[in-house]
């Protein structure tokens, strides 16, 4: 800890590095390129974008840095050694880190060496090998750690404190190589009581002592779009709310995370007052974007800004690339998340046609990850990929959306047209209207409008690159 009181603070939050290393494409071939089609990552490039962000950072020489999770593309050992090597340039120079770990990082079975047309097993990590690579990175004696993850507590000076929440689902994964029936990486967050106990016994020790506390975590708190929490609940930590309440009454009222690879600050009120919670854009991906944060310890503001990552020494036109690959991988992204799920996803198909067996006798839904794939792609393409990127790119209400809306809705009324046969055919689009079309349009105006806590008496827009934020 630095023993002399700071009333002032520059931090910097960098998230999603994703780094791959250079040792782990042996030669570029059919097996990585598949990788790559399931994904917007720009993982041949990752080494290179931390190096350069590294050099960016060490230029406005913060007096800490926060990496909210996901440091390697899937926990390899050598993207740790790489990630380890490149942070330790900060060290150096005298600037305090201070990591998270992320769904990806920790014994994960997508781990791979590439090599033309095959993919082998790479050799992950441990929670014991990832605090001994990351010691001096919050991993020392100088944090309070939890006895059960890989949380912490730290005193970065004599008034402020860093909660740093490990919420990942690691030790549930499973690998075909163990004997288990497929390789998958649990990408949901949960908290079990104890450590949540001890996480919230630690924040309110440091604001009884007078200090400022912040936190940060990979999985999200605070939902940054209406009905986050059903909708992409793999991106919320579990019992998120009653945990925010508790973080809210130990005197934590800021949360940097992850995870969403998106640039949102989103806000949420409850009785002991707001939590501010700040999701950083992945460096890996468009937008490629990072924070400088501010902080008036005594004051209690924190005066946030965004920056972004224009160029590489090898590609002087990185920013305008990167947003081509975003805009061009929706394709990709869908068949790759339908392969990945498609057991869930036929699943739950088949519980709700056992529910409502009548109507699904006149609809004929895809049978296979592609032919969904096709479907979806045939009318929702061009305005989702439009409302994905608004929303990666931050400050999406600056423009009237009111078009995008009902693009998306015409093509689920497409869909149904195509799907439904018969007497259903009415009364699907029907029950779809009345049941379906108000929410839809109530997560949609939370996603373009930018809106917070959407019907509500606090509902309210933040900046989300340049925002004042008390602490």
């Amino acid at each position: 800890m630095n023993n002399q009181t700071n009333n002032t603070l520059k931090i910097a939050i960098i998230s999603d590095l994703h780094v791959m290393s250079p040792e782990l494409l042996v030669n570029d071939g059919q097996a990585f390129e598949e990788y790559l089609n399931r994904d917007r990552k720009m993982l041949r490039e990752s080494a290179e974008i931390l190096e350069t962000l590294v050099g960016d950072i060490l230029d406005i020489h913060p007096q800490i840095v926060l990496v909210t999770g996901d440091l390697t593309k899937d926990g390899e050992l050598k993207s740790h050694r790489l990630v380890a090597q490149q942070l330790k340039r900060l060290i150096d120079a005298g600037i305090q880190v201070l990591v998270t770990p992320g769904n990806h990082d920790i014994n994960n079975p997508d781990a791979r060496i590439y090599d033309g047309d095959t993919a082998t097993p790479a050799e992950t990590i441990t929670r014991n090998q990832f605090a001994e690579i990351y010691k001096e990175m919050g991993y020392d004696s100088q944090s309070r750690r939890d006895p059960d993850t890989l949380s912490y507590c730290r005193d970065v000076t004599d008034n402020f404190t860093i909660l740093s929440i490990d919420a990942c689902m690691d030790r549930l994964n499973t690998f075909v190589s163990r004997g288990d029936a497929r390789d998958h990486c649990k990408t949901s967050g949960r908290l079990e009581s104890s450590t949540q106990q001890w996480l919230v016994k630690q924040a309110a020790q440091a604001t009884a002592d007078g200090k400022r506390v912040i936190a940060m975590m990979h999985h999200h708190l605070v939902p940054h779009f209406h009905m986050e929490e059903m909708l992409a609940a793999p991106y919320m930590v579990d019992n998120a709310g009653v945990f925010c309440q508790q973080l809210i009454e130990a005197g934590v009222h800021v949360i940097f995370t992850g995870h969403l690879h998106i640039s949102d600050i989103s806000q949420t009120t409850q009785r002991h007052g707001n939590m501010v919670e700040i999701a950083t854009a992945a460096a890996v991906g468009y937008p490629c974007q990072w924070r400088i944060a501010n902080c008036n310890i005594p004051g209690g503001k924190l005066q946030l800004r965004s920056c972004t990552l224009h160029s590489l020494p090898s590609d002087p036109d990185f920013g305008e690339h990167a947003r081509e690959t975003f805009s061009q991988c929706i394709p990709s992204m869908t068949y790759g998340v339908l392969n990945r799920y498609w057991p869930e996803i036929s699943q739950a198909i088949s519980n709700y046609s056992d529910k409502h067996a009548f109507m699904m006798r006149y609809v004929n839904l895809p049978d296979s990850p592609q032919a969904m794939g096709d479907l979806l792609l045939k009318h929702l393409k061009e305005p989702v990929t439009k409302a994905y990127i608004a929303f990666a790119e931050g400050n999406e209400g600056g423009f009237d959306n009111r078009v995008l809306i009902e693009q998306l809705i015409n093509g689920i009324d497409n869909i149904v047209n195509e799907t439904a046969r018969g007497i259903i055919k009415p009364l699907a689009k029907a029950a779809l209207r009345l049941r379906f079309y108000s929410i839809f349009r109530l997560v949609l105006r939370s996603i373009l409008e930018d809106l917070n806590e959407i019907g509500t008496k606090h509902e309210a827009t933040i900046n989300d690159h340049t925002a004042i934020i008390k602490l």
